[in-house]
């Protein structure tokens, strides 16, 4: 072997570089572990942020919408507990358990505003009845947000045909003939009912607006189809 050769051949590895490139391998591996861990915080913070950041939207759309002032008027500006069309009664603390057979509603209310009812609503999908109703069936269709319409036998026909142009195909409104109401035409929803002396007054379609599918219902918005298709 030459001088040159010998020159540049590299010397043998001893013990200490041995250690210093394992001890190289190991920080390396550390910082690795490291990365892919600070990685995944980094994932999971930018979730939680989301998640936050939606529940406050969540909140400030609510507060928006709630923050009225504090009464129990929904957005249309209707208050359950109080009249908001002119010459109707409100009633409250209704009872509204189920119950199989006749309930012994009160003498002053035909037919009544609400209490306990049959499992079975009316259908109220802009139904007409010829026939009265049942009222346990009936008061069970208040509860879910229809409105129900109510004749004397004594209304003229053409004033009957009036009623039946303001509810037939309409949702969450039924109509039906009362015997022994006492007023020509009457609007009755969950605790709220309006006496008028014909089918021509504009309170009828103020009644319609105010509670048809109206905050006063206890489970506004539930199904007014599917129940009792007769009287």
């Amino acid at each position: 072997m030459s001088h040159d050769q010998r020159q540049h051949t590299p010397p043998p590895p001893t013990r200490d570089d041995e250690a210093r490139r394992a001890r190289l391998a190991g920080l390396r591996a550390r910082d690795a572990r490291r990365a892919h861990r600070s990685g995944r915080l980094r994932v999971a913070a930018t979730v939680l942020a989301a998640v936050v950041a939606a529940a406050v939207l969540v909140a400030v759309v609510l507060s928006v919408r709630g923050g009225s002032g504090g009464d129990d008027a929904d957005a249309s500006g209707v208050d359950p507990t109080k009249a908001n069309v002119r010459g109707e009664k409100v009633y409250g603390d209704l009872e509204r358990g189920h119950v199989k057979g006749d309930v012994d509603y009160p003498a002053g209310q035909l037919p009544p505003v609400g209490g306990r009812h049959d499992p079975r609503w009316q259908n109220a999908n802009g139904d007409v009845y010829t026939r009265p109703l049942r009222p346990e069936n009936a008061v069970h269709s208040l509860e879910h947000g229809a409105v129900w319409v109510t004749y004397s036998p004594t209304l003229p026909q053409p004033e009957v045909e009036k009623l039946r142009a303001e509810v037939a195909g309409v949702p969450y409104r039924m109509m039906s003939r009362l015997p022994g109401q006492d007023s020509p035409v009457r609007l009755t929803a969950w605790g709220h009912q309006l006496s008028l002396e014909s089918a021509d007054d504009p309170r009828i379609g103020e009644f319609f607006d105010a509670y048809a599918q109206g905050p006063q219902a206890p489970e506004q918005g539930a199904p007014v189809t599917g129940g009792k298709p007769t009287p």
